[in-house]
């Protein structure tokens, strides 16, 4: 990530890069084209790690922050690290753990998970999801109910979301997946999959089960989500998330503080001017809000019309976390959520509190200070209602006292624009399929939450894709018939095992 004085990428390098060592010399040329890949958060940084493992080694990130990571954010407070944007990951995030490996980062299992129901009861979230008369038959006849359908989903979300394709039930798939997403699980008496999707829907910030269309939670509720939270495996990253982005980044051409000013668009490059210099490039990946590259990037009609640009065809969610110095508020677990603000859209646009985590307690040096520090928590709240930041923070403060506890202090807030949703009308008018249609058209591509979903795990299995897209691409094949989508999807079509 070291930047040259005058902060430029020299345009159409093509020559040979020496590579000297201790006992030898040798020559390597950049393999592939340049490419360019404007935003370094999850999005930007898994692609370029991924095209370099392909072997496309000429990538350079733009980011105009002055860190990378995005929404990744591990906030130290007396030594300390807490997570205040990516937090958790599970058994599914297999890229992200052999990575993960590589750069010799530990992890913590959190396993003590609570939620409080409507009857004021607090159960361990299994027992929640499994119910209160919990049958191995029963829960095993859901289970394989859920992932019947899951998979007819699943094949149809690689093969590009085919506008024409049946769904599960008679209809076809664009007009099931655009309904919402308790519907979807209602329809198919799958209450128990609907209890586990109250937290991994509503507490992780992606709306409640009412309002979410159901493609984003088929995207999300993988079966090896499920599994994770059956399982107890719910893991944190020990040194935090962002330990994982500069690794990958101290091994890529990172340019930070570049805000990008405008681009040139010509026959077979773009120019990106920045206010830090120009860079040249023979493809562009956009892993940044579409609505905010319009300002920078000429998008032509049939763009325009592909892509959730204008806003009217994607709703953006605010979220909301915050680190408090906390007491009088539970001990002992290590997350909190409340049922009836998470199936209640209504709560959620109050600006309750659906979720906190205990936070702080990863290593064993923190554990050891546990018993004398204060407490400290990260609670979650929804901020799309218009509430500003003091009246989120009034509350919080009000849902903590109706507990039993008081803040003492707040640390640090931030406010997320978060887990872009396409609107029902525009999924069943075939929106999915035309985004997809129009990747690496005249060398652009799109990258990150909008054309995913909002985890690192969506974002990253997607990636994985658009890299195998990226690289017919450059070697002169369409990437987005029917053919070469249905080979894709052959390929990564799901294993038991793998996620």
């Amino acid at each position: 990530m070291k930047e040259p004085p005058s902060g430029k990428r020299i345009p159409g390098r093509r020559g040979p890069l020496q590579l000297q060592g201790p006992e030898c010399t040798f020559s390597r040329a950049p393999a592939g084209p340049r490419i360019g890949i404007i935003g370094a958060g999850p999005g930007g940084l898994s692609l370029a790690q991924l095209l370099t493992e392909k072997g496309f080694a000429d990538v350079t990130l733009i980011e105009r922050a002055q860190r990378v990571g995005g929404k990744s954010l591990t906030v130290h407070h007396n030594g300390i690290g807490h997570e205040l944007g990516t937090c958790y990951y599970a058994l599914g995030y297999t890229t992200v753990k052999r990575w993960m490996k590589r750069a010799d980062i530990g992890a913590f299992n959190l396993d003590k998970h609570r939620i409080a129901t409507g009857d004021d009861d607090v159960l361990d979230f299994k027992n929640y999801v499994l119910g209160r008369k919990a049958r191995i038959l029963g829960t095993v006849i859901q289970l394989k109910r859920y992932l019947a359908d899951w998979l007819i989903f699943h094949n149809w979300d690689l093969r590009g979301a085919p506008s024409d394709a049946p769904g599960t039930a008679g209809r076809p798939m664009v007009d099931e997946v655009a309904e919402p997403f308790g519907m979807w699980l209602a329809h198919r008496e799958l209450d128990m999959v609907a209890r586990f999707a109250c937290r991994s829907m509503g507490a992780m910030g992606y709306g409640s089960l009412d309002t979410v269309p159901a493609l984003y939670g088929l995207r999300w509720n993988m079966p090896s989500l499920l599994l994770s939270g059956i399982m107890k495996k719910v893991i944190e990253p020990t040194p935090g998330w962002l330990s994982l982005w500069y690794y990958l980044a101290g091994q890529l051409d990172v340019r930070l503080r570049h805000a990008v000013l405008s681009v040139d668009r010509r026959e077979h490059e773009f120019v990106v001017h920045t206010d830090r210099g120009d860079f040249a490039f023979d493809h562009l990946v956009i892993s940044t809000p579409l609505d905010e590259a319009a300002g920078w990037f000429p998008f032509d009609e049939t763009e325009r019309k592909a892509y959730p640009i204008d806003g009217e065809t994607l709703r953006w969610r605010s979220y909301v976390s915050t680190l408090v110095d906390a007491t009088g508020w539970f001990r002992g677990i290590d997350t909190k959520c409340w049922a009836s603000r998470l199936q209640d859209s209504s709560a959620i646009a109050k600006g309750q509190v659906v979720v906190a985590r205990r936070t702080g307690d990863k290593s064993p040096v923190a554990r050891a200070r546990s018993q004398t520090r204060p407490d400290l928590y990260v609670c979650y709240q929804y901020g799309e209602s218009g509430q500003t930041d003091a009246e989120l923070l009034g509350q919080l403060e009000k849902d903590v006292i109706d507990e039993g506890g008081a803040v003492n202090s707040v640390l640090r807030q931030c406010r997320w624009k978060y887990s872009p949703q396409l609107q029902p009308d525009a999924i069943r008018g075939g929106a999915v399929e035309r985004m997809e249609r129009c990747q690496g058209r005249r060398n652009l591509w799109i990258a990150g939450a909008i054309t995913s979903h909002e985890s690192v795990d969506n974002i990253v299995d997607s990636n994985h894709r658009l890299v195998e897209r990226m690289a017919m691409s450059f070697a002169g094949k369409n990437s987005s018939s029917p053919g070469a989508l249905a080979a894709i999807a052959k390929r990564y079509r799901y294993r038991l095992g793998d996620k």
